[in-house]
């Protein structure tokens, strides 16, 4: 009876967590059809305060989320893995490292894109001849044919800023979600449940600003909310897959290294794409602030300070 309690509060949690991040992902979306905020230009609606204000919110957001929820949890996890033998023991901090490796992982990709895009539309830029006429003190000297290539720099493919955040996050929901899957009673799976659901609804919200304000294609846009809103269910299928024939405790080498590679990748996300630049302003640092505090204030809410290890060596 208590198992079957357990599996239809998992079940439900699923429900739950997939109905209530797709109505927050995609709530940028009928605020902006009151708001008209994409109806600017591209090089304006980014300039636009309110937007600004909100998409720097979501930077501190996902500041507070890296430094605070995710760093923590990958360091005590690769340490873990390190004492029990999982992973070979370094004279350096490898946590760290892999931290960084992320990061240059992501700045490799993205220049990758940017020097494939626009090898690309330089190929595709047509060649324009212009026939200029010369006239020099009231003589028409012979027309010179001039080769003129538009000098306009290669647009930046809009899906690139939604891509980064997308693979970070989505990665680190996942585990997130076999968290909850690997619980093995109801009151820590509503609790989990609750805990991950109030950290995610703040992400999804601000991932619908971005990806919207970046002036993403729709299409690729549903395809960007909707990884995102059901990796967390499926990692708690896989978590309640995996609670069947494994101990919660053990160390997943797996699961660190990977959550290491997404800390960092989501690094370079905030302070190359959502955090501004150029000094916008004061009420822009005390959004990306009030952002900061808030979900600082919810893990500290949650319990999620940094304790002991809770990992059991197989």
């Amino acid at each position: 009876m208590a198992d079957q309690q357990l599996m239809v509060a998992k079940i439900v949690a699923i429900v739950v967590l997939l109905v209530v991040t797709l109505i927050f992902c995609f709530l940028p979306y009928l605020l902006d059809r009151f708001y008209k905020w994409t109806k600017r230009s591209k090089g304006n609606a980014r300039e636009l305060m309110v937007v600004l204000c909100l998409l720097n919110f979501g930077g501190g957001v996902l500041i507070a989320t890296t430094f605070i929820h995710m760093l923590p949890e990958v360091v005590e996890l690769v340490n873990a893995l390190q004492q029990c033998r999982m992973l070979v023991p370094t004279p350096f901090g490898l946590p760290e490292v892999l931290l960084c490796t992320g990061f240059y992982l992501m700045y490799f990709i993205e220049e990758t894109m940017h020097f494939v895009v626009r090898r690309r539309q330089l190929r595709k830029r047509p060649a324009v001849k212009v026939i200029v006429e010369v006239v020099e003190e009231g003589q028409k000297q012979e027309p010179q044919a001039e080769l003129v290539v538009e000098q306009q720099e290669p647009e930046e493919p809009n899906w690139l800023r939604g891509l980064g955040i997308i693979v970070a996050l989505s990665l680190h929901e996942l585990f997130g979600g076999m968290a909850i899957g690997l619980e093995m009673s109801v009151d820590t799976v509503w609790f989990m449940c609750g805990a991950i659901a109030v950290h995610k609804l703040v992400l999804a919200f601000c991932i619908g600003m971005e990806i919207m304000m970046a002036h993403t294609r729709w299409l690729i846009a549903v395809i960007y909310l909707l990884v995102f809103s059901i990796v967390t269910p499926i990692g708690l299928g896989i978590g309640i897959a995996v609670s069947e024939t494994s101990s919660a405790n053990e160390p997943s080498t797996s699961s660190g290294i990977l959550q290491s590679l997404a800390c960092g990748t989501l690094i370079y996300v905030i302070f190359f794409e959502i955090v501004a630049k150029n000094h916008a302003g004061w009420r822009v640092f005390v959004s990306s602030l009030v952002g900061f505090i808030l979900m600082f204030g919810l893990q500290i809410a949650i319990g999620e300070a940094k304790g002991k290890s809770h990992f059991v060596c197989p």
